[in-house]
């Protein structure tokens, strides 16, 4: 009993360490693409590996759903079971999930701060190590089986790192939200000027210069949004209930701007746990 309890703690070590080396590779991603996509469209691959690792998480969750739908709720006799059972209904929504997700992301960590890096950094932490804990329990009680052999995951594996990320994501949203509205992440007012919207938005659209048309294209959308709602809330005070209004109104784009963002982030995370354990799963198959 000693020598399977050891040899399960081994494991368990094993995989936290892989998952955590998947999770600083995609942070470094990210920051590699922060630190070049002013230069040229050759930084657009960041992105592009961002997105694959968002979208990996996604679809191996998307198929774990669809393949338990699929064989509880319709009969091995059903004409439907062929048809939805393939994997292009799940690859279409994780697209579409993952696009938006990514978007969000990539232009925050463009144009982000160092405050915001340290939320970035104890998420990538954080991630590995609740995967872990919760591999152990309720992770021991789940299904361990993949049912394609070594091409996917283990459905413990999608399971637990689904459970880790809602979790990991629900405190990273509270506390980074609860942190700008108590001013502990300070507004960007250096460049809002009330008394000028083009100043403002000419500060804010400043902030995401690129070499690179589509890049530049999509920075300057983005920080002209996020100017001109700025500039808005801080000078149309006509009337007490206006300003309270345009006042909620912004705190509303920022949820669910800070939700896209992080989700992005997690959802990303997620990927990389899995990607980590399919490569452990498929080098000690061999």
């Amino acid at each position: 009993m000693d020598g399977r309890r050891m040899t399960i703690r081994m494991r368990t070590i094993d995989r936290g360490l892989h998952a955590l080396f998947a999770c600083v590779l995609y942070l470094t991603i990210l920051f590699l693409w922060q630190r070049s996509y002013a230069r040229s469209c050759s930084a657009l691959v960041f992105p592009a590996l961002t997105f694959l690792a968002i979208f990996g998480g996604l679809l191996a969750r998307r198929l774990e759903r669809k393949r338990f739908a699929v064989d509880y709720y319709l009969d091995r006799r059903s004409s439907l079971r062929g048809l939805l059972r393939g994997a292009l209904p799940s690859v279409a929504i994780s697209l579409a999930t993952a696009v938006p997700l990514a978007g969000f992301l990539v232009a925050f960590a463009a144009l982000s701060r160092p405050t915001d890096w340290i939320f970035f950094c104890t998420a990538t932490i954080a991630a590995p190590l609740l995967f872990s804990v919760l591999s152990a329990w309720p992770g021991s009680h789940f299904r361990r089986e993949t049912p394609d052999g070594v091409r996917r995951a283990a459905v413990a594996d999608v399971l637990v790192a689904r459970l880790a990320g809602t979790l990991l994501l629900s405190v990273l949203a509270a506390v980074y939200v609860y942190a700008s509205y108590y001013g502990w992440i300070p507004a960007p007012g250096e460049h809002i000027f009330p008394d000028s919207m083009q100043r403002t938005l000419e500060a804010f659209s400043a902030r995401g210069r690129s070499a690179c048309p589509v890049v530049q294209d999509a920075l300057l959308a983005t920080t002209q949004i996020e100017g001109l709602s700025w500039h808005v809330v801080t000078t149309m005070a006509v009337s007490p209930w206006l300003h309270d209004m345009l006042r909620r109104l912004l705190w509303v784009w920022f949820f669910l701007r800070v939700a896209m963002v992080f989700g992005g982030f997690v959802r990303g995370l997620e990927g990389s746990i899995l990607l980590a354990c399919r490569a452990v799963g498929r080098y000690r198959q061999e």
